[in-house]
């Protein structure tokens, strides 16, 4: 079970988010989902700063039931990020512009590598942090949400062939381009789900939120074959 929670942490922290949308295609407005897109860019990589509740659902055919986990996330541009975890106690993601580490607490373990080394299934992470154009690397479509007036429902559909998951779809504030909820349903039935709750944006967050220093004597391993880049001062 321990090496059953590793992949998971791992792989949650890599992007793996949310629970699919039963149903499938969404068919609706194209045009206005492009704009919506634009939006989403616009409110992650413009905003001063932001952070947000978050809660974390992971369903898979290995767990005997959903595994929850839930904290604050904070994004300042360009590319930092910090995932600090009230359940487990004491798990932390941090990138700080170059850098990926996942603090494991419970196996005294934390995992580094370059932010450019993540790959396509680090959805979230990428999302969240406006990396790059959502119509480049997805076809978006969407429509307003039949359930939630005020929100639309945006799924993206990879142009790589070689994409890890299934089905990915987001829950979208209309008016400011906030991402509620990230959903993802990967071939082997695995969903999780991200739910963002609270969202504001803050000006001013402090830079020390965005680094990390490993605890003395845990143990450091390094993710990924190039070489990490020096830290920063």
């Amino acid at each position: 079970m321990a090496a059953v929670n590793r992949g998971i942490v791992v792989r949650s922290f890599a992007g793996a988010v949310l629970l699919a949308m039963a149903g499938g295609a969404l068919r609706g407005d194209e045009a206005g989902a492009l704009r919506l897109a634009s939006r989403i860019e616009s409110y992650y990589r413009k905003s001063p700063g932001i952070t947000a509740d978050f809660s974390q659902v992971l369903e898979s055919r290995t767990l005997s039931r959903p595994q929850e986990e839930y904290g604050t996330v904070s994004l300042k541009p360009p590319g930092r990020m910090r995932w600090e975890y009230r359940h487990p106690r004491g798990k932390l993601a941090v990138t700080d512009g170059t850098r990926a580490y996942l603090y494991l607490p419970e196996d005294r373990q934390v995992l580094v590598g370059n932010v450019s080394d993540l790959d396509s299934g680090a959805v979230a992470t990428r999302l969240l942090l406006g990396s790059a154009p959502l119509s480049r690397d997805f076809r978006v479509e969407g429509e307003p949400s039949p359930d939630r007036a005020g929100l639309w429902l945006v799924k993206l559909t990879p142009r790589a062939g070689d994409f890890p998951y299934d089905a990915v779809t987001l829950e979208v504030d209309e008016a400011t381009g906030a991402i509620r909820s990230i959903r993802l349903l990967d071939p082997l039935g695995n969903r999780m789900e991200y739910r963002f709750d609270r969202i504001r944006v803050v000006r001013d967050l402090p830079d020390r939120l965005f680094t990390f220093k490993a605890p003395r004597g845990v143990d450091v391993q390094v993710m990924g074959g190039d070489p990490l880049p020096p830290p920063p001062p």
